[in-house]
């Protein structure tokens, strides 16, 4: 049975009609198929998170981009645009203390904060690489560069778009949102001394925790167990995890904006404890190999009720 909170009307992501596609040369020399003329997948705008566009018309192995938080947060995953689809995607992920511009191949300054892993969905799609329990806080107020190095480059390259100088402050691309604003910069080739290609729109989603309902799952593997967890949640509050095989929404409802679209399943609901957490097992069916899902929570009673988690979504493998 659907909770009332998920029964409103949805508008579903549809692609948009493909009227032509060409073939470009690719920042590392290859031959690409892209379609112009589409838009390509709008990544989700979720509580938590920040897309940019996936329209991709380039590409080579890597991004550097600049944020500036709002608040303290830290970047529990991110979406990236990969060729590929049902591939290991690997991303060596850096920060500097400082803006991205002039430092494209200058070492000096950059913190690695690790290797992350994900499946790849195919190009102009969303694929998801988990960042949660990386440890490190971005603070309020400042401005980072972000250098996503994708390691399985020779499987699954990454793809970009081309940058537009705009008439604003950074003079490249940008997008936001109450908490977060990402600002394009550069393409990248192998690795922070690789070539640098300017101005080039990274094509992904960053999602972050600043407080509040943090959802995390330990797998997307099908026929196996899986531990879906939130923490952050109003203790003794009713915490629903809801999933989608159709898409991140917006879907409106009584309590603000869920972005899964119709049709909306959810697991049964689970009490949290005194610290806030729930933690709960469940077998995913082994019929579910290879479709892409989207999985969010929200607290259901209490005085932390409508507070949506983050979004989590990937390819069950």
């Amino acid at each position: 049975m659907k909770l009332p909170l998920f029964v409103l009307a949805a508008a579903l992501l549809a692609p948009a009609m493909v009227s032509a596609q060409q073939i470009s040369v690719d920042d590392d020399g290859s031959l690409s198929l892209h379609d112009p003329n589409s838009g390509g997948f709008t990544g989700i705008a979720a509580p938590g998170s920040l897309s940019t566009d996936f329209n991709s018309n380039n590409g080579f192995a890597g991004n550097m981009i600049d944020i500036a938080p709002a608040f303290d947060m830290q970047i529990s995953g991110i979406d990236v645009n990969v060729d590929g689809a049902g591939l290991q995607v690997d991303v060596d992920v850096w920060y500097i203390a400082d803006t991205s511009f002039g430092n494209e191949s200058n070492a000096t300054g950059w913190t690695f904060i690790g290797n992350f892993s994900g499946t790849s969905a195919g190009a102009d799609l969303p694929s998801f690489v988990d960042m949660a329990g990386n440890g490190v806080i971005f603070s309020g107020g400042k401005t980072y560069g972000l250098y996503f190095d994708i390691t399985s480059y020779s499987t699954t390259p990454i793809n970009y778009t081309n940058g537009n100088l705009q008439g604003n402050a950074s003079g490249n691309d940008e997008w936001s949102n109450a908490d977060l604003t990402i600002v394009a910069n550069a393409g990248k080739g192998q690795g922070i001394s690789g070539s640098t290609f300017y101005p080039r729109n990274w094509n992904g989603c960053i999602y972050y925790d600043t407080g509040g309902l943090s959802l995390a799952v330990s797998s997307l593997q099908s026929g196996a167990k899986t531990t879906v967890s939130t923490s952050g949640a109003v203790p003794g509050s009713v915490v629903i995890v809801a999933y989608s095989f159709t898409g991140g929404g917006p879907t409106n409802t009584p309590f603000g904006v869920a972005d899964l679209s119709m049709p909306i399943r959810q697991l049964p609901p689970a009490s949290a404890d005194q610290a806030g957490q729930t933690s709960e097992v469940y077998t995913i069916p082994p019929g579910a190999a290879g479709r892409k899902i989207y999985v969010q929570a929200v607290n259901v009673t209490g005085p932390g009720s409508g507070v949506f988690s983050n979004q989590i979504n990937g390819v069950i493998l």
